[in-house]
């Protein structure tokens, strides 16, 4: 079930989310909390003027402002019984030549009174609100809220300026010193506080002295020899390497020491090497022609011999 009443935050909140500008919340928030006021208490949900058909927390007069109603539970969903199409579009646009064809019909009002009553919740009381300061502002044609609020709230707004009248004026201070608080107040985040001796500006990675102290490494104690015969740096056992034996075959990318090199080895290896770097450069096989050498040149490549002819072969398709 709605709750009764609320407090100047939620209100503030609500009006937040429907789109009122922060202005209006702050002058709108001490009028509405006392005309919406019952046995003391603001804000009452189901708030009703003893003198007119004023409803809700910010006292929606059903005679006087049906276009901002009717715009406002047109867009909560709210179906208005008995809406003919000519009505829909004078209370939807605000625009009529006579007032009273802005106006509710009897059973209209009804339903409307029984809305503020049972169903009309905080936030459907704040787009109320909304809605009927915008056909205020329209109907005075003006573009200052303060005229078209003092206008829907003429004796509030008169009790307010009166300074001789404590009980408006101690509300009104009250519900000013409310919001003021409110909106200063730092959002808690959850950010914990520093602490103690804790430097602001201090970069990623440095430690404090006593920090240091209690994380240094006592190194003095390690046989970094027994160590190194079970594991290194990674967790991986070394391995067992015959440094003598594996020069006699190959070194660590497989190619053989050069001592040992045969100069068939030789020659392939350049020949391998010469090809693939030259590869780019071999023209179409349709168009090429095979080409002698009358005396092939060797070159020492590698204390092996390598005729141009060789060379010249690599180019072939």
């Amino acid at each position: 079930m709605e709750q009764d009443s609320y407090s100047v935050p939620e209100v503030i909140e609500a009006l937040r989310s429907v789109g009122v500008q922060e202005e209006v919340i702050e002058y709108i928030v001490p009028i509405a909390g006392y005309e919406s006021r019952e046995g003391g208490v603001p804000f009452v949900r189901d708030a009703l003027d003893k003198l007119s058909p004023s409803w809700g927390i910010f006292q929606a007069n059903i005679d006087s402002m049906a276009p901002g109603i009717y715009q406002a539970m047109k867009e909560l969903g709210v179906e208005l019984p008995g809406v003919t199409d000519k009505q829909d579009k004078i209370l939807s646009t605000n625009k009529a030549k006579l007032s009273s064809e802005k106006n509710f019909t009897e059973e209209q009002k009804k339903f409307v009174a029984n809305w503020f009553a049972t169903e009309a919740d905080l936030n459907a009381n704040a787009l109320v609100f909304k809605y009927t300061l915008a056909t205020k502002m329209q109907d005075k044609s003006t573009d200052d809220f303060k005229v078209a609020i003092d206008a829907a709230y003429v004796l509030t707004t008169q009790k307010f300026a009166d300074l001789e009248n404590d009980d408006a004026q101690a509300l009104k201070k009250d519900l000013e010193n409310q919001y003021s608080e409110y909106v200063n107040t730092p959002i808690d985040r959850g950010i914990p506080e520093p602490e103690d001796g804790f430097e602001p500006g201090t970069k990623v990675g440095e430690l404090t002295d006593e920090v240091q102290e209690d994380t240094d490494i006592d190194t003095t104690d390690i046989d970094m020899t027994t160590r190194s015969s079970t594991t290194n740096q990674f967790g991986t056992p070394p391995q067992d390497i015959d440094t003598t034996t594996r020069s006699s075959t190959t070194n660590q990318f497989g190619i053989p020491p050069q001592d040992k090199i045969s100069p068939d080895f030789k020659k392939d290896s350049f020949l391998k090497y010469f090809d693939t770097v030259t590869s780019f450069k071999k023209k179409d096989p349709q168009n090429f022609k095979e080409r002698s050498v009358a005396k092939p040149t060797e070159i020492n490549f590698m204390g092996t011999p390598v005729t141009t002819q060789e060379i010249i072969d690599l180019l072939e398709p």
